[in-house]
């Protein structure tokens, strides 16, 4: 910050000094008039000092930029040196003589190389990178600016009688200047030009590192050389009056204005827009329109002051009018262009460059004819995305919409919808679509000289005449419905779907509610130890009493609050009663307090935020780890990627982690060796085939092995006789879970039982 600072307070004490300059030379002026008349040199000092002011301005300016900006204000700093070296060549000349004396060759060559340089340093400025469309259009717009500038040039000095030539408003008691029309109408011209060139640069062409506001302050110096071609019949009479000195002044100032501006910025070459109409406007460089417009009006002036308009105007008119056609048509085409890219990406995936969801939809609303819409999406695309990375993730999916594409030839309306998902319109009513698409991902797609193996599961809907519109809506309703079997399927839409899916978002709308009631209860079945029975842990479950209605079944409702996403919501639920139930068992039973199991669906470990809602829970709660076990299923992370993740991170918390109904996955065996688990639960289904014959019991046998030699804890889930639990005992289980046991049942029931051991163990004792 100080580095700034003090090049900003320097700025702010050199704009002072020329505002000083500024009042001084008005004042002295305006006192030479009241007095009869001054000095010839009176203004000069004043006129000096602000030309050297502006030196030193750009030499600030210069100091607090780098770069191209840098050399910039070096490049002004120069320009307004020329500025001051004339002015004190024509101040001493002046002094001298006593009287005003002439545009010296030395005089008008600073001057002029002033001006040059100014005009020199704008046009270096270096612009954003630009298509050749953008740069023909430029070349256009300065096009118009320039002629427009050189017909109000022109008619001005066409039109304004010269210095010199008309008698001063009061008998000059000095000589006359000669030199002065021709010294005056070169910086006329040479001003101009620069005038020109910081309009076109700043509001055309763009400033590059320099601020807008920096150079708009140079702008109006093109003004100065034709007001004081105005003032000089004015001013003549008083010879301290010298229309030079008076120029100085507000040059000075203006270069003043235009580096603390520069400073002030910070190094930003531009403002921030405050709001995306300003942006848009921004955009539009309405430079040329103006020119257009100020030379319009004077064309008008002229015509009806003189009655007719002079030839040389009118051929300047003329080509003025060419122009402006030409760039109004480069405009109009450069905009249909615009408008068809715009439509094509509104309409297309930039990634596959299939038609998109909404070109899709948009077909479909204008056909009336019969058609078959199939939807489907990759299997496991997510998993794969994961391992192979993003760059070929994407050259799958444009695999995958080649295959679809060279598949069913010129006849399909093929599209990419979302994701993974593709879109197939077919005419006509075929029934044979979606087994022809999964047939197509039988062969392996070829992705970066890889061949990868891929199937995709299918919705698919067929109808005429007013169903058509809605054949998309059936087919991925379809699809939804075969992702729920499984993978590499084909799901045809039916009247019961749209039934089943009414009914779904019936339940839905009745589910969030019932949350917000507090509708939903807990209860909690307990595992225990064989063969005594005592209770060492409890799986809590989630039971749903509407108000005024029956209760729903988990069956029910947990695959629509996956479905919806609303099973978040109701897992941080079970989460929070969860561990607010094991604290209070823990600080009424100590170490004899049950472990309690808590569900997590798959939905929830593609949360990010679970683990640090199950660390923050325990947290409130002061719960040990190692009283909370959080149960998932295989087919939640048999796929790997975040819900594999999230399981290494909540294993990393210190809870214990259960995979339910061990053995009926994709792949228990492999899950052993990539997900941190610590207790197996053995799905009821081997629990039924005990007290038969030994190939009966082999899974029971091995899966109890399998845990015992990796550590782990077994769980016999679903056991419901007396039979069944002493047959698991003797096959090596330690802990089991069912009816035989005890029925889920609310936390007061779990109370009871606690209180029934305790109390039995001090009678033993």
């Amino acid at each position: 910050m100080r580095a700034v600072d003090g090049p900003a307070r320097r700025a702010q004490r050199i704009l002072l000094l020329a505002c000083v300059w500024a009042a001084l030379s008005a004042l002295l002026g305006v006192a030479g008039v009241l007095v009869g008349d001054g000095p010839a040199w009176l203004l000069w000092p004043s006129g000096v000092a602000a030309a050297a002011t502006a030196v030193y301005a750009c030499l600030v300016a210069a100091e607090s930029t780098r770069g191209v900006a840098q050399l910039f204000w070096q490049r002004l700093a120069g320009a307004t040196g020329l500025l001051a070296l004339g002015a004190v060549s024509h101040a001493v000349r002046t002094v001298f003589a006593g009287h005003p004396t002439t545009m010296t060759p030395f005089n008008a060559v600073c001057y002029v190389g002033a001006v040059a340089l100014t005009a020199f340093a704008m046009l270096r400025l270096p612009h954003p990178p630009r298509t050749w469309r953008a740069n023909r259009a430029i070349y256009l717009d300065i096009a118009v600016v320039g002629v427009a500038a050189s017909l109000l040039t022109a008619h001005f000095l066409w039109s304004t009688p010269t210095p010199g030539s008309v008698a001063p408003a009061l008998p000059s008691p000095g000589p006359p200047v000669p030199g002065l029309a021709t010294g005056l109408m070169w910086l006329v011209v040479f001003t101009v030009v620069a005038a020109v060139a910081t309009v076109i640069r700043v509001g055309m062409t763009g400033a590059g590192p320099v601020p807008g506001p920096t150079l708009w302050f140079l702008s109006p110096i093109g003004l100065l050389p034709p007001a004081a071609w105005l003032l000089y019949p004015m001013v003549g009479a008083w010879t301290h009056l010298s229309i030079t000195a008076i120029l100085m002044v507000p040059l000075g100032l203006m270069f003043t204005l235009a580096a603390r501006a520069q400073i002030r910025s910070g190094g930003s070459p531009a403002r921030p827009t405050r709001s995306r109409w300003v942006q848009r406007w921004r955009r539009i460089s309405v430079v040329p329109y103006v020119a257009v417009a100020i030379t319009v009006g004077m064309l008008i002036y002229v015509t009806l002051d003189l009655g007719y308009l002079p030839p040389r105007l009118a051929g300047g008119s003329l080509l003025l009018i060419i122009l402006a056609v030409v760039r109004l048509r480069i405009a109009v085409s450069d905009n249909s262009d615009l408008m068809e890219r715009l439509e094509a990406q509104v309409n297309h995936d930039d990634l596959t460059g299939l038609p998109n969801r909404r070109r899709f939809a948009a077909t479909l609303q204008r056909r009336t004819a019969p058609a078959t819409v199939a939807v489907c999406d990759l299997d496991g695309f997510g998993t794969l995305n994961d391992r192979l990375g993003d760059e070929r993730g994407d050259a799958l999916l444009r695999a995958a919409a080649a295959r679809i594409t060279e598949t069913f030839g010129a006849d399909a309306f093929v599209a990419r919808l979302l994701g993974d998902e593709f879109g197939l319109l077919l005419p006509g009513e075929d029934e044979a679509l979606g087994e022809r698409l999964v047939r197509a991902f039988r062969l392996p797609l070829r992705v970066d000289g890889h061949d990868l193996l891929v199937t995709v599961t299918v919705g698919v809907a067929a109808g005429r005449d007013e169903v058509v519109p809605d054949l998309l809506r059936r087919a991925e309703l379809a699809l939804k419905t075969a992702k729920r079997s499984g993978a590499n399927r084909v799901q045809e839409h039916t009247p019961q779907l749209d039934s089943t899916a009414q009914h779904d978002a019936d339940l839905a709308a009745a589910l969030r509610r019932g949350l917000d009631r507090g509708e939903f209860r807990l209860v909690y079945q307990p595992i225990v130890k064989l063969p005594g029975g005592r209770i060492t842990g409890v799986e809590a479950l989630v039971r749903w009493h509407p108000e005024g209605g029956p209760p729903v079944s988990p069956a029910d409702f947990i695959p629509v609050a996956e479905q919806t996403g609303m099973i978040l919501d109701l897992g941080l639920w079970v989460i929070e009663t969860a561990c607010a139930d094991a604290a209070r068992w823990r600080q009424a039973y100590g170490t004899a307090a049950p472990r309690v199991n808590i569900n997590v669906s798959a939905r929830q470990l593609l949360d990010p935020d679970l683990p640090d809602q199950v660390a923050s829970t325990m947290a409130r709660y002061r719960l040990d780890p190692d009283k909370i076990t959080l149960e998932i299923t295989e087919t939640a992370v048999f796929g790997g990627g975040v819900a594999l993740n999230t399981v290494r991170e909540l294993r990393e918390l210190g809870v214990g982690v259960a995979l339910d109904d061990f053995g009926t996955g994709q792949s228990s065996l492999t899950l052993l060796r990539t997900c941190p688990v610590t207790t197996l639960k053995v799905d009821k289904s081997f629990i039924d085939e005990l007290n038969g014959t030994a190939e009966q019991e082999a899974i029971a046998t091995s899966l109890s092995t399998i845990a015992r030699t990796l550590g782990l804890r077994a769980v016999a889930e679903g056991v419901e006789t007396k039979e069944q639990a002493v047959r698991l005992e003797a096959l090596g289980y330690r802990y089991a879970q069912g009816y035989y046991f005890a029925k889920p049942g609310p936390a007061e029931l779990i109370d009871v039982a606690l209180e029934q051991a305790l109390h039995d163990r001090v009678v033993q004792q």
